[in-house]
């Protein structure tokens, strides 16, 4: 399980997940064979989820004369009934998707806010927006911000976000070595894991910082029309940097180069790609 900074990459021109914490997560039958107690994932990560019929609040009216202390106001109606209500205003809005390039199909969402009350908690002020779909393609949904400044749309956005993570775990598999390392000690996957994640976010950072001197650009194919730059090019040009044009010197002398220029960049772009 890892934590992530969703951040949009300039020279990618898309959401990165970019890991900043890991947490190793082992199964019940590892637990059990090596007698350890069983966390469930929930445990690990705890995900505050907005219910359709949670009880929410009006803030609390001005302060009355009187010494007792009122902490709310009138109880709003839940979620699940403002679907079918006619006073619930509707936006119609493209729904956000993974990259900017496209769209994912429609959307109807409403927002407000409210104190969201749990008997023995504490009230927390939220902004929630809630969405439909007007084609059906899935059931309605409700989305929570303890910020109550940020506009709705934004509030979506940040949840889509989440599918960046999912690109950063299949890219991370291939080009760092997640999950294929070759050693099998408990031990060795505890220490390599996290740090594999971590270089994960090293290279996004060196690249970013650096991309105007390693002038980055996408690899293409003729039947592959790549619009930017993903983490493969990313680190194959990070290492064509480290390894040729830093670590590889010219010899003293002035010999004659024996290795034609197109066939050496050949080689150079076969060895940066290796996965």
């Amino acid at each position: 399980m890892t934590a992530m900074l969703l951040v949009e990459v300039p020279f990618a021109g898309r959401i990165w997940g970019l890991p900043v914490l890991s947490a190793l997560v082992p199964s019940r039958a590892w637990c059990e064979a090596q007698g350890r107690h069983y966390r469930l994932t929930t445990t690990w990560a705890r995900a505050i989820l907005l219910r359709l019929d949670a009880r929410l609040f009006d803030p609390p009216p001005d302060p009355p004369l009187t010494l007792q202390q009122v902490v709310k106001g009138a109880r709003q109606p839940n979620l699940r009934s403002r679907l079918t209500d006619k006073a619930t205003v509707w936006r119609r809005a493209a729904q956000p998707s993974r990259t900017r390039w496209r769209s994912s199909g429609w959307i109807d969402y409403a927002c407000g806010t409210a104190l969201w009350h749990h008997q023995g908690k504490p009230l927390v002020p939220i902004l929630w927006v809630m969405v439909r779909y007007p084609d059906g393609r899935r059931d309605p949904e409700a989305f929570l911000c303890t910020d109550l400044s940020v506009p709705p749309r934004t509030v979506l956005e940040w949840f889509n976000r989440r599918w960046a993570m999912e690109t950063t775990y299949e890219e991370s598999r291939a080009h760092l070595g997640i999950e294929t390392q070759r050693q099998w000690a408990d031990p060795a996957v505890f220490r390599t894991a996290p740090l594999l994640f971590g270089l994960y976010s090293l290279i996004t950072l060196y690249v970013h910082q650096n991309a105007g001197r390693l002038a980055l650009s996408p690899r293409r194919a003729i039947w592959y029309p790549k619009p930017a730059p993903t983490f493969a090019d990313a680190l194959a040009r990070l290492r064509q940097h480290l390894w040729f044009e830093q670590a590889v010197m010219s010899p003293a002398k002035g010999d004659m180069l024996q290795t034609p220029p197109p066939f050496l960049r050949r080689l150079v772009d076969i060895a940066c790609y290796a996965p």
